[in-house]
């Protein structure tokens, strides 16, 4: 049976090995012992066995034959270093969107992708003053506006007219894009241009999104500009999204993703 954790299930063989990782990680070079681990992670002595026996054929432990002690193994070094690098790209990203929004009197905000359907806000930058406000922690999805639009244009054209075409579109407000073939096409232009724009659609406010994609052509983050219809509407939205778009190029840029010309 699979424990749960926050509402989710949790396979307790993952759970297991995942504790295990942990310890080693906190053994430094000496390493640990079967039954060290045992005894910090109180799982039994054949699961134990069992798991680092496999982990161990998967290159993610190593055991010195010596002292009979665990430490990590190579087969953890990519998925460090993958690691390293989506932290240093979320650090240069906050560090280019922080001063827009003094400069623009915006709110700008920076969203991860969760699953291919699903964008959640990381973090948020103010302007001083009256402002519109972001969640941390919110999450939208493909039908939500501006980021949802973002999440739709890194689909390929099948998959999101699929999508889109497989679902009553919901109204969030009265200028919400209701019809597959109008929401279609917006997704088009969303990508010829760089950038998505919500008039009103999710809710009262506008906003602009733009993405930063990786290398390899997934979705990695996603930035947004929100403001009242009155600061934030006809060229002002082309304006924030070329903004935007630069930003997105110039992050790009830096973590060696080639933009296009």
């Amino acid at each position: 049976m699979g424990k749960e954790a926050n509402g989710k299930y949790q396979v307790p063989a993952v759970v297991g090995a995942i504790s295990v990782l942990n310890e080693l990680s906190g053994s430094g070079e000496g390493g640990s012992t079967q039954s060290e681990l045992v005894a910090a992670t109180g799982l039994s002595k054949s699961t134990m066995h069992n798991l680092l026996s496999t982990l161990e054929s998967h290159g993610f432990v190593r055991r010195d034959n010596g002292s009979r002690q665990y430490r990590l193994g190579p087969a953890l070094i990519p998925l460090g270093n993958e690691a390293t690098r989506q932290v240093k790209l979320v650090r240069t990203t906050l560090d280019r969107v922080a001063p827009l929004a003094a400069e623009y009197g915006l709110s700008f905000a920076v969203a991860q992708p969760i699953d291919p359907d699903e964008l959640r806000i990381i973090s948020r930058f103010y302007p001083p003053g009256v402002h519109v406000g972001i969640t941390i922690g919110s999450a939208y999805g493909p039908m939500d506006g501006a980021l949802g639009k973002i999440l739709l244009s890194s689909k390929d054209e099948a998959e999101a007219t699929k999508l889109i075409k497989g679902r009553k579109l919901p109204a969030h407000t009265q200028a919400t894009i209701t019809s597959p073939e109008s929401l279609i096409e917006e997704i088009i232009e969303v990508r010829e241009r760089g950038w998505s724009v919500s008039h009103g659609e999710f809710n009262e406010n506008n906003a602009v999104a733009a993405g930063i994609w990786g290398s390899g052509g997934d979705l990695e983050l996603v930035l947004l500009a929100l403001g009242f219809p009155t600061q934030l509407d006809g060229d002002r939205l082309t304006e924030i999204g070329e903004v935007l778009r630069r930003a997105s190029q110039e992050i790009m840029a830096t973590a060696g993703v080639a933009t296009g010309p």
